[in-house]
């Protein structure tokens, strides 16, 4: 969960960096983005992080039910999260996650918040999320058997480097041979964040359709 959870806050990193790096027309409006990113996240970890532990604290011993006041104070706390990165220059969804980090871990809050959201978020946000990336995927583009092959070859390496990547770490940790492979596949099944970052990459024009394309063949596949 460690590895799994610091490669989620790697790609948010390189995502954010991205974006400010490649999604702007100057050199100095790419840093005064990044920089003000920086900013964000510091006030987010230094002022709001200590107001959600307050909340969790408040939380801690009621009923098994939420109040609707923290759902609603959570859920409008992520909205203008995400609505501050995007007037930065960022995507709105990297202050949603920002956000979601200020939340005291393994609380009461946060598991009772889980549970009032989770369904509603997996059973119709998520497959509609993943229905509108069905539609911008055009495969019609791999036309040739070398766009095909490529498509073979990527996803090979790909698969390949997150296992034996996994594996020879874990086994320099001193892990048992089976459970050091078992973290290498279960590290190769993660995606959904790389999915997040494809779609972003896109709307930013970071990335060509081509190359959404590709990538996107390979995140099913890897």
């Amino acid at each position: 969960m460690a590895a799994a959870a610091f490669n989620d806050v790697a790609a948010w990193v390189l995502l954010a960096l991205a974006v400010a790096l490649a999604g702007h027309g100057t050199l100095f409006t790419s840093i005064w983005v990044l920089l003000s990113g920086v900013a964000f996240v510091s006030v987010m970890m230094i002022l709001v992080r200590p107001v959600m532990n307050w909340v969790a604290r408040k939380c801690c011993g009621e009923d098994d039910v939420l109040p609707e006041t923290f759902v609603c104070l959570t859920l409008a706390g992520v909205i203008l999260s995400g609505f501050v990165t995007d007037m930065i220059g960022l995507h709105s969804i990297f202050g949603g996650f920002i956000f979601g980090l200020t939340i005291p871990k393994g609380s009461e809050f946060a598991g009772k918040l889980t549970r009032r959201i989770e369904d509603f978020v997996s059973t119709l946000l998520l497959p509609l999320y993943f229905a509108s990336s069905g539609l911008k995927t055009d495969v019609t583009k791999l036309r040739s058997m070398l766009d095909w092959g490529l498509l073979l070859l990527v996803t090979s390496t790909a698969c390949a480097g997150k296992i034996l990547g996994t594996f020879a770490v874990a086994i320099m940790c001193t892990m048992p041979l089976r459970e050091s492979l078992t973290l290498g596949v279960l590290m190769n099944t993660k995606g959904l964040v790389e999915l997040i970052v494809l779609n972003i990459g896109r709307e930013k024009k970071v990335t060509m359709l081509f190359l959404f394309l590709f990538d996107l063949l390979v995140f099913m596949w890897d």
